[in-house]
């Protein structure tokens, strides 16, 4: 299935209310179900124009946004720079394809981003390598849903999750305390999306 192409949307996003909102709220459910702390260093895989990066920096000793979309990656270089935020960084690489040239890190988030990854076991093996011993995973994405939250459906590869999917999929990838909540409610329309946050350990 054909990949979404980012780059031609990356200087419009931040404009939809609704992503930032839905930003906002997943922060919230995060710094909620995880021990945040001021000594860590961060990942946001699949970071977009960086608006869950920037909403936990302030939480961490530094963070790093990460996306396969240079487009989304030059927007998030650009906050930064135009509000002088010192401990955040922008990468512009593909997981899927090499390794990351930065980490070990002790927190990594992601948000609405599996759902656009083919195979989501691989990923968060890489992702649970990147981590240090004890490091923590925060991974937001769409409840199971009919197939109507995107009107194009390019590089979508998945319709949500269930509960049961995200605690399988993390346990295959070696990690453990692994639990799921409801992090928030998307509206789009007539319709209410719920998005889960699952959060695990790596031992």
């Amino acid at each position: 299935m054909e990949r979404k192409n980012f780059d031609t949307v990356a200087s419009t996003w931040d404009e939809e209310p609704r992503r930032v909102k839905l930003a906002a709220d997943i922060g919230a459910a995060i710094r909620d179900a995880v021990p945040l702390s001021a000594d860590w260093d961060g990942m946001d895989y699949g970071c977009g124009t960086g608006l869950l990066t920037l909403d936990l920096a302030p939480a961490l000793h530094s963070m790093v946004g990460m996306d396969s979309s240079q487009g989304m990656v030059d927007r998030l270089t650009a906050k930064c720079a135009a509000t002088g935020i010192q401990n955040t960084r922008a990468l512009c690489c593909n997981l899927e394809q090499g390794k990351l040239s930065a980490g070990p890190f002790h927190l990594i988030t992601s948000a609405m981003a599996l759902h656009h990854i083919p195979e989501i076991v691989p990923l968060l093996t890489s992702l649970r390598r990147l981590l240090h011993p004890g490091g923590w995973v925060a991974l937001a994405d769409l409840e199971t849903e009919d197939g109507s939250f995107h009107d194009n459906q390019t590089g979508v590869f998945h319709h949500g999750f269930s509960r049961e999917e995200l605690e399988g999929f993390l346990a295959q990838a070696g990690f453990t305390s692994i639990a799921i909540r409801r992090a928030t409610t998307m509206h789009k329309g007539e319709r209410v999306y719920s998005v889960l946050l699952a959060v695990a350990i790596n031992p």
